[in-house]
């Protein structure tokens, strides 16, 4: 059999996707391809269908369909993992790298060479290679989708929806003014009115999956214009589905008459209807067979993955678009837990590495940029530049126009701007769409893609450059223990991920003493990892809420902490008033919703507990939190208040809280108290300890504590800061007139010349068996008192004293307590608008995205 490929200078790809010849060639049959220049000669090539014998047989395996796709599929594979390592020091998103990485093996490089696309990538393992391609179009959408909170449109603010309506109406219209002003120079298929709405409505949308996955990569889920943005282009979402609902039943009464029309919304509302009132329901009896705090059964999760292409099929047989079945799919399925969550930790890898490569690789074979010449410019190219330049400006400024009307900050009305003209998978796919449509040619296919990678690539780093997600943190305001009055209510905020490290948090926090004329107000925050989801969820589980709402319910499986929350504030109900959250968030994210809490309710720190690498009991081989190992280290870096980590251990771990049972903590000599703890400060100097001696003097008023205070000076004064002294003077001075009548309370003072010295001094107190150890972390400590220590200190999150004291060679069972005061004077930003640049934001070192 043979089969011609079109020639105008250049081969191209055939023209309908999943292009196969007709019939399939028995062995010895021919295909005929055009090479790349239509100066080479026409190639003959003979297939075979079955297995090689070996290439010690003469066989050339390339000669086999499916041999050469497996090549194909490493070299896919390899050479995206290639560009996205090579980009990533300019902060590209994973999308731009992709679409790169797929032209790699296209006709615009390295599938330019005529012995490149003969023996590597024949049209002979092209059908493959395509539908693989489609199919990961395919299960992306779909998985997306599942991950959509649909019935957060309904509580969208106001000025989301407005801004989402003006961000799609505004551009549509004006690009569609501008194609329909230039239908004249158009080619005939492209200057049909139903093709010029069609590409405007391409340009004019914002695609919510492209942006979320734009906005994961950038570590801006949690940011407040990221929140923003996912809203706004939530809501234009839905709208743009209704509006290619539209689009397509005009295109096909256009093309085939008012009935072929007609029968198309029929259409659209026996697949929906069916969406809703069958596959919906089913999902939902798939919910409630699934046990509390488990994973959906695998075969359940097998059949939903087999239903997308159910849905193909079915979109496809209907004749409706092929690509909405995965979409519609996957706005039914319940999001999050139990079941979104386990869709994407069963599917997600093998999606995102492994089908999606090959997505990439059909845009790369159908991009070719030896077809933007001067004879496609005229009635192809030159109309698209127009329109896709229009759609960027008029979409840019209407979303900055309409957010600064509606009072948004202006460099987040920028970011917001940037943000929505955001290019990716789904506008691709509908380039595509519109290709097989015959809309535009490959020219126009091309200049789409390359508008894409321009839009995105550009866009990207001017948002890191824009945008800090941590600058509203940097206050100037004193935020911290020891500038909150005494006698007055004093806030924190407690975040745990777990009920172990709950119980240690809760303990201290009764040793610290809370009392009626010094009371605190815990904000309680819970970290589960989003799964299942793509927008963040932050639950605010208020007292006496007679109905919560559904997605609340779903997180019954995480109430071991929440119960936890509402025991303790119901046994100090006198002294403290609880306020219990639940925070979905990214690992990565989660510090964000820690500082954003801090920041909006003013308090004076933030207890966490300490994070380590520990192994899973029931999985030795696993780690257990895996992944919240920088959540106290970004916390440290970007608090807007104090902060406190505890590292429970020993003695205090298991110690039940006495006090718990006396509400009105009463000091009669009829109490009986089992033990007595003992507490030590290690007092080294600077702005944490002196934080740290303050939290210290509110636990002294707890009868069963025993408080000592150790000070550290150097040895003749030597390497200390005067400024730094006078106020530890005055610190310690107070400390000590308030407490000198006080017989629970001692006071030390240590002089060391070195580091030795210090750690020798320390080691020499653990034969007192401390309970609790409290210090400062790092800033403002003498340097000469810490010498020789920096050089073997690998844990940052406890500083240099703290990790001393809690590592397993101090052989203490004394919990320990370290605590950072807040770092002030941070406000500004960074950027150029404040005439700072750190070129830093822009190029970084190869680190992973």
């Amino acid at each position: 059999m043979v089969r011609y490929f079109p020639s105008n200078g250049q081969s191209v790809l055939p023209i309908h996707l999943g292009f196969w010849p007709d019939n399939p060639a028995s062995p010895g049959e021919l295909v005929i391809t055009k090479a790349f220049s239509a100066r080479l000669p026409v190639v003959c090539r003979q297939i075979h269908s079955k297995e090689p014998f070996g290439m010690f047989r003469g066989e050339n395996a390339m000669n086999y369909a499916f041999s050469s796709f497996l090549l194909e599929a490493v070299i896919v594979i390899f050479f995206i993992k290639v560009t996205c390592f090579i980009l990533r020091p300019l902060r590209q998103p994973r999308i731009v790298c992709e679409i790169i990485g797929g032209m790699v093996v296209g006709p615009s490089m390295l599938g330019g060479s005529r012995t490149f696309s003969y023996y590597l990538f024949p049209p002979i393992s092209n059908y493959i290679f395509t539908n693989l391609g489609l199919m990961g179009f395919f299960y992306f959408f779909f998985l997306t989708a599942a991950k959509t909170d649909v019935a957060a449109i309904a509580k969208s603010p106001k000025k989301h929806k407005y801004i989402a309506a003006i961000s799609v109406l505004v551009p549509m219209v004006c690009v569609g003014a501008t194609g329909m002003a230039m239908r004249d120079q158009m080619d005939k298929n492209m200057g049909r009115p139903s093709s010029v709405g069609g590409i405007a409505f391409a340009l004019a949308f914002s695609s919510f999956p492209v942006i979320y996955t734009i906005l994961r990569d950038m570590n801006l889920l949690n940011s407040e214009v990221g929140k923003f943005a996912m809203s706004v282009a939530l809501l234009g979402d839905m709208g743009a589905i209704l509006v290619l609902v539209f689009f397509e039943a005009v295109v096909q009464a256009t093309v085939a008459g008012a009935k072929a029309g007609a029968f198309y919304i029929v259409s659209v509302v026996i697949f929906s209807s069916f969406m809703i009132l069958v596959v919906k329901r089913a999902f939902e009896w798939v919910v409630d067979q699934t046990p509390q705090g488990k994973l959906v059964d695998q075969n359940y999760i097998v059949t939903i993955l087999m239903g997308v292409l159910v849905a193909c099929f079915l979109t496809d047989m209907l004749g409706l678009l092929i690509g909405t079945g995965p979409i519609w799919l996957g706005l039914i399925v319940p999001h999050g837990p139990p079941l979104g969550s386990t869709l994407a930790i069963r599917s997600e890898t093998f999606i995102h590495e492994f089908l999606m490569p090959f997505s990439f690789g059909l845009v790369g074979l159908y991009t070719d940029v030896h077809f933007l010449s001067a004879e496609a410019w005229d009635d192809q190219l030159a109309p698209l530049v127009y329109m896709t330049t229009v759609s960027f400006s008029t979409k840019f400024i209407s979303v900055v126009a309409a957010s600064v009307f509606f009072k948004v900050p202006t460099r987040d009305s920028l970011t917001l701007g940037l943000i929505m003209n955001l290019r990716g998978q789904l506008d691709i796919m509908l380039y595509l769409l519109c290709f097989s449509k015959h809309v535009i040619g490959l020219p126009g296919f091309t200049l789409l893609v390359l508008h894409t990678i321009v839009i995105t690539g550009i866009s990207t780093p001017l948002i890191s450059f824009l945008y800090d997600p941590n600058r509203p943190y940097r206050i100037s305001k004193h935020r911290t223990i020891q500038h909150t009055p005494p006698s007055t209510e004093m806030g924190l905020v407690l975040a745990v991920s777990d009920h172990e490290a709950l119980s240690g948090l809760i303990t201290f926090l009764d040793f610290a003493y809370p009392t009626t004329s010094s009371p605190f107000s815990v904000y309680a925050i819970q970290l589960v990892e989003l799964m299942g989801r793509a927008s963040p969820v932050f639950i605010d589980h208020k007292p006496q809420k007679e109905e919560e709402d559904k997605e609340e319910e779903e997180e019954r499986r995480v109430d071991e902490v929440q119960c936890a929350f509402k025991l303790y504030q119901k046994k100090r109900d006198e002294c403290v008033k609880l306020h219990a959250y639940t925070a979905h968030a990214p690992k990565r994210l989660m510090y964000q919703d820690i500082c954003e809490l801090a920041l909006a309710k003013k308090t004076a720190f933030i207890l966490l507990p300490y994070q380590q690498e520990r192994l899973e009991d029931n999985a030795p081989t696993e780690l257990l939190d895996s992944g919240m190992l920088s959540l106290n280290t970004d916390v440290l870096a970007y608090t807007p208040c104090s902060v406190c980590i505890y590292y429970g251990k020993g003695r205090l771990r298991n110690a039940r809280v006495r006090s718990c049972l006396d509400h009105q903590h009463s000091t009669l000599s009829s109490r009986v108290r089992q033990e007595t703890y003992r507490f030590v400060v290690l007092f080294l100097g600077g702005a944490d300890n002196r934080e740290a001696l303050h939290l210290a003097d509110r636990m002294t008023a707890n009868p069963d504590i025993t408080l000592t205070l150790v000070r550290f000076l150097s040895f003749n004064h030597e390497g200390e800061d005067v400024r730094e002294k006078k106020l530890d003077d005055g610190v310690v001075t107070w400390f000590w007139v308030k407490n000198e009548g006080n017989d629970r309370v001692s006071y030390k003072e240590v002089v060391v010349k070195n580091g030795a010295e210090t750690l020798a001094a320390i080691q020499a107190m653990n034969v007192n068996d401390y309970d609790l150890w409290i210090t400062g972390r790092r800033e403002g400590i003498n340097t000469k008192i810490l010498e020789g220590l920096d050089a073997w200190s690998e844990d940052h999150q406890l500083g240099v004293i703290g990790e001393t004291v809690a590592g397993s060679i101090f052989a203490s069972e004394g919990s320990v307590l370290v605590v950072q005061q807040q770092v002030r004077n941070q406000k500004g930003g960074d950027g150029f608008l404040n005439g700072k640049f750190d070129y830093k934001k822009i190029v970084s070192p190869w680190s992973c995205h």
